[in-house]
């Protein structure tokens, strides 16, 4: 079986864990993190970014990124390329609750959660988090680094830019498109384009 190490070790990751361990085509070796967390399911701490290159070096060539959206992709799109710099592997990892048209494109790195639907003719760029029950409609384009949170609908031929966050339990009407790195809340319902950087929530009186 290959081996794997993840690459941050909080929430998002007892997500991917799960999804790794149910399909059992990777050994998960350890996690590498800024800091040693509470043991989880007797998965090994070895080190910070400081060891990627020996970890590499002994033998383990596939990595997952587990760290989720922290106000923006910046984090991920930094680790992204120190891997790929030292040579690394990133699979998709994708639940095998997961429901995937037969010509959907998946990127490497991107993270399909439980119970998500990705309807026929779909393109996922790389490193992408579609959470669990999301729901994406035919024709769908996503951008690399861009998280599509818990319960969204994408419906048919919407455009994602990259680093894009979708909140939970949004809904992007049918072609529209979302810019770069613009940040939709949760809740909300997009029936309009909108451009780069844009920050869309729901107001609260």
């Amino acid at each position: 079986m290959k081996k794997i190490i993840l690459i941050g070790f909080g929430g998002h990751a007892h997500s991917v864990i799960d999804s790794i361990i149910q399909k059992n085509e990777y050994e998960i070796v350890g996690y590498v993190d800024v800091n040693k967390h509470e043991d989880y399911l007797g998965i090994k701490y070895l080190g910070n970014d400081d060891n990627l290159q020996d970890i590499f070096n002994n033998g383990v060539e596939n990595a997952v990124v587990c760290i989720g959206y922290m106000g923006n992709s910046n984090l991920r799109n930094e680790v992204y390329n120190k891997l790929k710099i030292i040579g690394y592997n990133l699979p998709s990892i994708i639940d095998e609750t997961a429901v995937l048209a037969s010509n959907v494109s998946i990127g490497e790195g991107t993270f399909v959660g439980k119970g998500a639907i990705i309807n026929a003719n779909s393109n996922i760029g790389k490193m992408c988090i579609i959470n669990s029950k999301v729901l994406i409609e035919h024709d769908c384009i996503i951008g690399d680094f861009s998280h599509i949170a818990v319960d969204s609908c994408l419906c048919g031929e919407v455009k994602i830019g990259n680093s894009v966050f979708v909140g939970a339990n949004s809904t992007i009407v049918q072609g529209i498109s979302i810019g770069n790195e613009t940040f939709i809340g949760a809740g909300v319902v997009v029936v309009n384009n909108v451009s780069n950087n844009e920050h869309i929530s729901i107001k609260h009186n």
